[in-house]
C-alpha cells in the first residue's frame, strides 16, 4: 500500500523518486519554498483529480505532462488550501456553509410551536422551511434582507460645526462633496426665502436657531404643488441625500455607520419566523448561540420530548456536526458568524469538519498548514481528528511545520534544504525520533536547538515605559478590561482561539487608533493603514473602550495575511510596487524607442497585452465547478505580443523578467536603487525563492503578509510607528521564523514598536513582553489571564502558554 513516484520536476523539484506508505499520518515540512507544495499541491493532488476524473470518463489533462515521469497507487485526493482566495460573500455564514442552518429550518418547520400556545404544533402544511432560513424570500427580515444590520449614511458626520452660521451650512450642502462655488442665483434665493420666513439673519449660528427653525432647515421639502406664500426651501439634509444618491458613499470615509436591524434585533429573520420556537427558543436565538452551547441545548432537546424517526435522524446529524466543529476548535462560533471574518486557519478549519463528518475511506487528505490559529492547547484534538480520519482507512498529508504536529506523525518528509533552487529534493523520509537526528534537515535543527536571534536593543520593559493604555474595553466578548501595551519593544497577544486577541486588537485598539490620529491630524493621514483590507460589505464591531498614549507614537502599520482583491493578473511586482519602474526601464531601451513604445506597450494588462489570452498567459476552461488551464497558443504562455517580446534589457525580454524569481531580479537590477531596495527587504524576510510574476492568488497568508511587511519596510518611515501583525508566523519555518525576528529587532533598534498576534512558542518567547487573554473562548474569555516578560509568565500558574515557553 504505497505512491510511487519517479521523477518529479515541477517548478524547483529535482527529479525526485521516492515511496510514500498509504493510510498513514504524514507530515511534510521543510522551509518556504522548499519544494513542499509542487510536490504535494501541485503534483500529487493534480494527477490524483486528473486520475479521478478519467475514471468517469471526464478525460483532461489538468497537469503539465512533463512534471514527472510515473505515478502510481493513487486514490482520489482532496485537497484543503488556506491559499485559495476567501469567500467574501456576507451572506455567507458558518451554519450555512455546514449546512446547519438547513437542517434546523426543517425540524422548526416540522415541530416548532408558536409562542405562547402549550404544546400545540401549527399545521405542517402552513409554513416551509425557508421561512426560517435568512438567505430565503420567505424567511429574511424584510426591514435588513437577512443581513441583521443595516447600513446608514449619517450626514451629520460631514456638516460643519454647529457654532458656524447658517450660511456657511446651506453654502456646504451646495458644495457638496467638491467644494466649487455654486454661481446659481436659485441657491441664494432659497436661502433668502428661510431668512425671512423665520425672521432670521443669514450670519446666525445654526445652533442658535430656534427648535421648529432647525427642523426646517435641516429636513425641510417643498411639495410639488405649492400654492402662492409657501416656503421655497430645501432643508441641508435633503440637499446633500439627494447628492449622495449620485456617488459612491464609500468614497467618502466615515459616512457610512452600520446598527443592528431594529426590526429583527439582528435575528435576520421575519417576525413569522420569529414567532415560532423550539423549547421556547425561536431559530434567530439558537443560531446565535456558541457551537458548545447549542449542542447542549440540542441534546436536550432531543431527550425532552418525543421525536418521528425523520426528526430523529436530523437532531443526531447537527450534533454529530457540531461535534465536529469542536473537534478542530471552533466551538466559539455560532451559526450566524460571517464567513469573510474567519482566518485563513478557522476557514481551512470549517473544511476539515466537513470531511471529518463525511466517514468516507480510501481517500487521500491533503491539508496545508490546518493547525494555523490554534492555541497548542487546541492543536491535540486536530491531531486526534487527522488518526480518527486515518483509522478509517484514508492516507492524511498534512503540509506543516508546527513542532506538535511533526511529533505525532507516523511518518515524515522534509524538504530542502534551502529554498527555491538551493531547495527541490528530500533530504529526509521515515520516522520522527530518526528525523530529530538528522543532520541534513535545517527543521531537525532548529527542533534540537530552538535558538533565538540576538537583540539589537535594550529590550527591559519598566512601569516608567511609554505605553497605550486602554482603559474599559468591552468590544465583543471583552470584560470590560484595562490593558497597558509598553512601546519600544516587542509585545505579544497570545491566548486560545476566541478568546478576545482580535477583538482587543483588530476590533478595539486599531479603529480607537484612527481616531486617535484623525482627531489630531485633520486631513493628514498618518496612520499607515493597509485601507483596501476592509471589506465594507459587512458589519464591523464597535470599538467599546477609551484609548489613551496615541500621541507617543506617529501612526500605525496594520500588517494581515490578506490580500485585498486579489486577482490572477495582479502579480507580486505590481503589489511591490517595482513593476512601474521595470516597465519604465524597458521603455527607454533604443528599441522600444524606434517602435514608438511607451510603459504601458510592457504592460500584461495593458497595450502590450497579448490579444488572445488578454494577458493572462493561458486560457481557462469549465467543467462544472473545476477549473482547468492550457498555455495560450498565440504567446505560449509569455503573456505579451510578439513585437514586445523584441525588445530586451541585459538581453532579458520583459516576459523573463516576469519569471526570475526575487533573488534573481535583486541581482539583475542591483543598479537602479528603488527596485533593488525593495527586492532585499524581502530577501530578507526569507522570501527570495518567490517569482517576481507570481499572482497574488497564489500565495499563502503568510507568504502574503511578509511581502506586505517587506513593502511596508520598503517606505522607510521616519518616526515611530506602532507595526501590529497578526499571526505572521503562519507558514513559515523555524528558519524563516527565525529571520522575521531578526526584521521585527531591527524596527525595534529604530525607534518604532511591535504588536502580535500569536501562537507560536518559539516567537512568544523571544517577546520583550506578552498579554495573555482567556481563560477559555468566547463567553469564557476576555479577560487578562496573564502579563509581563516571558520568564515572568513562565513562573504563573493560570497562564495557558506558560508550560509551552522556552
Amino acid at each position: 500500500m504505497h505512491i510511487e513516484v519517479y521523477n518529479a520536476k515541477l517548478h524547483n523539484l529535482k527529479n525526485i523518486t521516492t515511496t510514500i506508505p498509504k493510510q498513514q499520518f504524514i507530515v511534510v515540512t521543510g522551509v518556504s519554498g522548499s519544494g513542499k507544495s509542487s510536490f504535494i499541491f501541485d503534483t500529487l493532488h493534480h494527477e490524483g483529480q486528473r486520475i479521478y476524473l478519467e475514471a468517469l470518463g471526464i478525460a483532461h489533462d489538468v497537469l503539465h505532462y512533463d512534471s514527472f515521469d510515473m505515478i502510481q497507487g493513487l486514490s482520489p485526493t482532496i485537497a484543503v488550501q488556506q491559499r485559495t482566495v476567501s469567500n467574501l460573500n456576507p451572506r455567507s455564514v458558518v451554519g450555512s456553509v455546514t449546512r446547519i442552518l438547513n437542517l434546523l429550518a426543517i425540524i422548526y418547520a416540522q415541530e416548532g410551536q408558536r409562542a405562547g400556545k402549550e404544546a400545540s404544533p401549527y399545521q405542517l402544511d402552513e409554513f416551509v422551511p425557508g421561512l426560517f432560513m435568512f438567505n430565503s424570500p420567505h424567511g429574511s427580515c424584510p426591514a435588513c434582507g437577512g443581513r441583521g444590520s443595516v447600513v446608514e449614511v449619517n450626514v451629520e458626520k460631514i456638516l460643519p460645526s454647529e457654532r458656524e452660521t447658517i450660511e456657511r451650512w446651506h453654502q456646504f450642502a451646495y458644495q457638496f462633496p467638491n467644494a466649487k462655488k455654486e454661481e446659481k442665483e436659485y441657491v441664494y434665493k432659497r436661502l433668502d426665502n428661510f431668512t425671512k420666513h423665520f425672521q432670521l439673519s443669514a450670519d446666525t449660528p445654526f445652533a442658535d436657531l430656534p427648535r421648529e427653525a432647525k427642523e426646517t432647515f435641516l429636513h425641510y421639502r417643498p411639495k410639488r404643488t405649492q400654492s402662492k406664500g409657501h416656503l421655497i426651501f430645501y432643508g441641508v439634509s435633503v440637499v446633500i441625500e439627494e447628492k449622495l444618491k449620485k456617488i459612491n458613499v464609500q468614497q467618502i470615509p466615515d459616512l457610512q455607520t452600520t446598527r443592528p436591524c431594529t426590526r429583527c434585533q439582528g435575528f435576520r429573520l421575519g417576525p413569522k419566523a420569529l414567532s415560532i420556537t423550539i423549547e421556547n427558543k425561536h431559530i434567530g436565538q439558537l443560531s446565535q448561540m456558541n457551537v458548545g452551547d447549542l449542542a447542549a441545548f440540542l441534546r436536550h432537546y432531543q431527550t425532552a420530548r418525543p421525536h418521528t424517526p425523520f426528526i430523529a435522524h436530523l437532531l443526531g446529524e447537527i450534533l454529530r456536526k457540531l461535534d465536529c466543529l469542536e473537534t478542530v476548535g471552533l466551538s466559539y462560533l455560532n451559526l450566524y458568524r460571517e464567513i469573510p471574518t474567519l482566518s485563513g486557519g478557522e476557514t481551512q478549519r470549517l473544511h476539515i469538519m466537513s470531511h471529518l463528518s463525511a466517514k468516507v475511506d480510501s481517500i487521500i487528505y491533503i491539508f496545508d498548514e490546518p493547525t494555523a490559529g490554534l492555541h497548542e492547547k487546541e492543536k491535540e484534538k486536530i491531531i486526534e481528528s487527522f488518526h480518527r480520519l486515518k483509522q478509517q482507512g484514508n492516507t492524511v498529508i498534512v503540509v506543516e511545520h508546527d513542532e506538535s504536529v511533526i511529533k505525532h506523525a507516523d511518518y515524515i518528509i522534509d524538504f530542502g534544504p534551502l529554498a527555491g533552487q538551493l531547495g527541490g529534493t528530500i533530504v529526509y523520509q521515515g520516522s520522527f525520533p530518526g528525523f530529530l537526528h538528522s543532520r541534513n534537515s535545517i527543521t531537525a535543527q532548529y527542533l534540537r536547538e530552538k535558538k533565538h536571534p540576538r537583540k539589537e536593543y535594550a529590550c527591559g520593559v519598566d512601569a516608567s515605559a511609554a505605553k497605550l493604555s486602554i482603559r474599559n474595553a468591552r468590544t465583543n466578548n471583552l470584560k470590560n478590561i484595562d490593558v497597558d501595551i509598553p512601546l519600544h519593544a516587542i509585545v505579544g497577544i497570545s491566548g486560545l482561539s476566541g478568546s478576545g486577541k482580535s477583538s482587543l486588537v483588530i476590533d478595539t485598539l486599531i479603529p480607537k487608533l484612527q481616531s486617535s490620529f484623525k482627531a489630531k491630524a485633520g486631513k493628514q493621514k498618518p496612520l499607515v493603514e493597509e485601507e483596501e483590507e476592509h471589506d465594507d460589505d459587512f458589519a464591523h464591531a464597535q470599538a467599546d473602550a477609551k484609548l489613551s498614549g496615541a500621541e507617543n507614537i506617529d501612526g500605525c502599520i496594520v500588517v494581515t495575511q490578506k490580500l485585498a482583491r486579489r486577482h490572477e493578473n495582479s502579480c507580486v511586482a505590481t503589489f511591490l510596487g517595482v513593476w512601474d519602474h521595470i516597465r519604465h526601464i524597458f521603455s527607454m531601451q533604443e528599441e522600444a524607442i524606434a517602435l514608438q513604445f511607451t510603459r504601458s506597450s510592457f504592460s500584461f494588462n495593458s497595450t502590450g497585452s497579448c490579444p488572445v489570452c488578454n494577458g493572462n498567459g493561458h486560457i481557462k476552461r469549465w467543467l462544472g465547478q473545476l477549473t482547468f488551464s492550457d498555455p495560450c497558443p498565440s504567446c505560449r504562455g509569455k503573456r505579451f505580443k510578439q513585437e514586445v517580446m523584441q525588445v530586451r534589457y541585459k538581453e532579458r525580454t520583459i516576459s523573463d523578467i516576469l519569471e526570475m524569481s526575487i533573488s534573481e531580479a535583486h541581482e539583475f537590477f542591483q543598479d537602479h536603487a528603488k527596485i533593488s531596495k525593495m527586492l532585499g527587504t524581502i530577501e530578507e524576510l526569507g522570501m527570495g525563492y518567490i517569482l517576481i510574476g507570481q499572482s497574488l492568488t497564489t500565495l499563502s497568508g503568510g507568504e502574503a503578509q511578509r511581502l506586505k511587511l517587506a513593502r511596508e519596510l520598503g517606505k522607510s518611515s521616519k518616526g515611530s510607528y506602532l507595526y501590529i501583525l497578526d499571526e505572521p508566523t503562519v507558514g513559515l519555518s523555524y528558519y524563516d521564523t527565525e529571520k522575521l525576528l531578526v526584521i521585527l529587532g531591527k524596527l525595534i533598534a529604530s525607534g518604532h514598536s511591535v504588536l502580535l498576534i500569536e501562537h507560536d512558542p518559539y516567537v512568544l518567547s523571544y517577546c520583550d513582553y506578552l498579554i495573555e487573554l482567556g481563560p477559555g473562548a468566547g463567553h469564557k474569555g476576555g479577560e487578562i489571564i496573564a502579563k509581563g516578560a516571558p520568564a515572568e509568565i513562565k513562573k504563573l500558574a493560570g497562564s495557558m502558554i506558560a508550560p509551552f515557553l522556552e
